[in-house]
C-alpha cells in the first residue's frame, strides 16, 4: 500500500514538473518569437517604392521617403521676421512679397526688382562664386563621383538669396522630374520625352536668350541616402542645363558664346517643401514642364486646386513629386548697380 502511495505521489510531481515545464517553454517562445514576428512584419510594411504613390504602400500619415514609409512631419510653423519660402506663418502673421513673416495688415514693401541692392548683391555673389568654382556642375557629373554634404553645401544659395531671387523673378520656369531620374551613367531622357521637353522650354526661348544670366537651381529631393540625392540633383541640374541649349538652338555647352551665362545652384532641401508654400513661393507663374504633357497638366491642374483652397487628391504623392524640381530663374539684370 506504501509503495502504490508513493508511485501515484511520484507520478503527480513528474506530471506537475513537466506541466511547469511546458508552461515555461511557451512563455519564452510566447516572449522571444512573438515580438521577433511583430518587428519583422512591421519592418517588411515600412518598406516602399518612391516611383509608387505614397497613398498605395504606406499607411495615413506617412510618405515613402529612402525607400521606408516614415511618418509625416508637419510643416515647421515660421514666426514674425522668419523666412516662409518653404513653410506656413504663425497664426495672425502673413508671408509678405520678401518671403518673411510679417503681421496681417501691415504695409508691406514692394516685391524686390533688378534695381533692389538685396537682388543685386544675391545676382553677384552666385555669379562671381560660379566662376570661382574649380568643377562646373557638368564636370562633376560626368566625373561619375557622388557629391558630399560639404561639396553640396559649396553649392548652395542662401536663404536671403534665395529669397531674393524668387521673389524678383515670379516668371521663373519650374521643371519636374521622375523619381530616381536621370540616373547615374545612363542616357535620360528618351528621344520623345526630350523632344517634349525642349519643346515646352523653346516656347519661352526669348526670355532666356534675352536674360543676362540664367540660374539653374535644383532641389535634393527625398530619393535616397542624403549623398546620392546631392548627386541626383546635379545631374537634374545638368539635364536642364542641357535641354535648354538644345532649346536654344545650341548642339553642345560651348556654343554659348555670347548667350546668358548659366550658373546652376542647389536650394537649400533640409526637409521637404510644404505643398501650399511650394505653390505660393515656387512654383511661378508659368505652365509646370514635366516628361510628358498630361503630367504638366496634373501639376497645373493641382496647383489651381491649392490657389483656390479645393482638396487635392492624392496629396502625399504629389507633395514627394512637387520636390524633385530644377528652377530655371532668368535674371535681367548683371548683379551690379544698373546706370539709370
Amino acid at each position: 500500500m506504501l509503495a502504490m502511495a508513493i508511485d501515484r505521489v511520484s507520478a503527480t510531481l513528474i506530471a506537475l514538473t513537466a506541466g511547469v515545464w511546458a508552461m515555461v517553454l511557451f512563455v519564452a517562445w510566447a516572449v522571444v518569437s512573438v515580438p521577433t514576428a511583430a518587428v519583422d512584419d512591421a519592418s517588411d510594411a515600412q518598406q516602399c517604392d518612391p516611383r509608387r504613390p505614397d497613398e498605395e504602400q504606406c499607411p495615413d500619415g506617412h510618405w515613402c521617403v529612402h525607400g521606408r514609409c516614415t511618418p509625416r512631419e508637419e510643416p515647421q510653423v515660421a514666426q514674425r521676421g522668419e523666412q516662409c519660402r518653404d513653410c506656413p506663418c504663425d497664426v495672425g502673421l502673413q508671408c509678405g512679397a520678401d518671403l518673411r513673416c510679417r503681421p496681417r495688415g501691415e504695409p508691406e514693401a514692394p516685391a524686390p526688382t533688378c534695381g533692389d541692392p538685396a537682388v543685386e548683391a544675391a545676382v553677384s555673389r552666385l555669379t562671381q562664386a560660379c566662376l570661382q568654382r574649380r568643377t562646373s556642375v557638368q564636370d562633376r557629373v560626368e566625373s561619375g563621383e557622388g557629391c558630399s554634404a560639404d561639396e553640396w553645401r559649396a553649392l548652395l544659395a542662401n536663404d536671403d538669396e534665395m529669397n531674393s531671387l524668387l521673389a524678383a523673378f515670379p516668371d521663373r520656369l519650374a521643371v519636374y522630374f521622375p523619381s530616381g531620374e536621370p540616373r547615374a551613367r545612363q542616357p535620360w531622357p528618351d528621344p520623345a520625352t526630350r523632344a517634349h521637353m525642349v519643346g515646352e522650354l523653346a516656347r519661352h526661348a526669348k526670355a532666356l536668350r534675352e536674360a543676362k544670366m540664367l540660374f539653374v537651381i535644383g532641389r535634393s529631393s527625398p530619393d535616397g541616402n542624403p549623398t546620392d540625392d546631392h548627386a541626383l540633383a546635379l545631374r537634374r541640374i545638368n539635364a536642364v542645363e542641357r535641354l535648354i541649349d538644345q532649346a536654344l538652338g545650341r548642339d553642345k555647352p560651348s556654343e554659348r558664346g555670347e548667350g546668358p551665362m548659366l550658373i546652376g545652384w542647389g536650394a537649400p532641401s533640409d526637409r521637404p517643401v510644404a505643398l501650399e508654400a511650394f505653390v505660393r513661393n515656387y512654383a511661378g507663374t508659368q505652365t509646370p514642364i514635366a516628361t510628358t504633357r498630361e503630367a504638366s497638366e496634373h501639376l497645373a491642374a493641382a496647383f489651381a486646386a491649392v490657389r483656390a483652397g479645393e482638396p487635392i487628391p492624392n496629396r502625399r504623392t504629389l507633395e514627394r513629386d512637387i520636390n524633385r524640381v530644377v528652377l530655371v530663374i532668368p535674371v535681367p539684370c548683371a548683379g551690379t548697380k544698373e546706370k539709370r
